[in-house]
């Protein structure tokens, strides 16, 4: 009997469980204007994908440089040589 009531307690709090984090997911969906916006890997600045250069590292790694990442690089890269 014991063991019953556990049971059902315990899938209660599953579905206030589920309930909950479903309804904070939907709290938490990005607006359209982010969903075309990614952060760049050296400043972590956000802008439009199309404004950054995107480099893949193996087949799942993607790193995306802004203009003035690339150009900071690329005067590091002057100055050693």
């Amino acid at each position: 009997m014991a063991v019953t009531i556990l049971a059902i307690v315990f899938l209660i709090v599953l579905v206030i469980i589920a309930i909950g984090g479903s309804r904070l997911l939907s709290k938490q969906t990005s607006n359209p204007a982010d969903l075309n916006k990614e952060k760049c890997s050296i400043c972590r600045k956000k802008f439009d994908k199309g404004e950054l250069v995107l480099r893949e590292i193996g087949d799942y790694k993607l790193l995306y440089f802004c203009r003035d990442c690339i150009v900071k690089l690329y005067a590091d890269l002057g100055m050693k040589n």
